[in-house]
């Protein structure tokens, strides 16, 4: 009778391996497409609202927040410190790689702060979304990108915690991997609402 040998059954697991990240790819890739949809949508009722205005921005409407900079600057800095917090991984500085995701934490915070302050000048100058179109879009488009940054701070805790516990020290890192596809997405996609926003 042959006995296997202990080696034997290794492809198999690295084939197993191999599907579920590749299966984990294709759902977050999907995932994100469809995220990606909903924000186009968000986008795209936007400007066809400005397209069919006979003025723009409707008389009385307050001018973009300076403070769209900054949040800008801030969530591009956020999707830099995870393509280091990977690259710290890769190259196994596990120091580093918790140095990062915590740095990408504040600036998420900061982000978010600074998004509040944004919503509170818009709101100052006493024009609400239901008076305004463009109060209206700026707050929907703002708004909706803010509560996804903030449901991304649950799963970049998760990986901060993780990291500092030593996980990403060898070959598994497809869960920062994954935050990291988040957060670039988000970076993106805010480039694209404030770019439609300062048409």
């Amino acid at each position: 009778m042959r006995v296997p040998q202990a080696g034997a059954t290794l492809p198999a697991r690295s084939r197993g391996r191999a599907a579920e990240t590749s299966a984990a790819r294709l759902a977050m890739r999907l995932f994100l497409a469809s995220l990606g949809m909903l924000f186009a949508a968000g986008m795209i009722g936007y400007l066809v609202i400005r397209l069919r205005a006979p003025e723009w921005p409707p008389p009385g409407s307050p001018g973009l927040p300076a403070g769209l900079w900054l949040s800008t600057g801030l969530v591009l800095a956020t999707s830099a410190t995870m393509l280091l917090a990977e690259r710290a991984a890769r190259r196994g500085r596990q120091r580093a790689l918790g140095g990062w995701l915590v740095c990408a934490l504040l600036l998420t915070l900061g982000f978010l702060g600074a998004q509040v302050l944004n919503w509170m000048q818009v709101a100052a100058a006493a024009i609400f979304p239901q008076e305004s179109l463009a109060a209206f879009g700026f707050f929907v488009l703002t708004f909706l990108h803010a509560l996804h940054v903030l449901g991304g701070l649950a799963p970049l805790i998760i990986v901060t915690l993780r990291a500092r516990d030593g996980v990403y020290a060898g070959a598994g890192r497809e869960g920062l991997h994954h935050v990291g596809m988040y957060w670039h997405f988000l970076a993106v996609t805010w480039i694209a609402i404030f770019g439609v926003l300062s048409f």
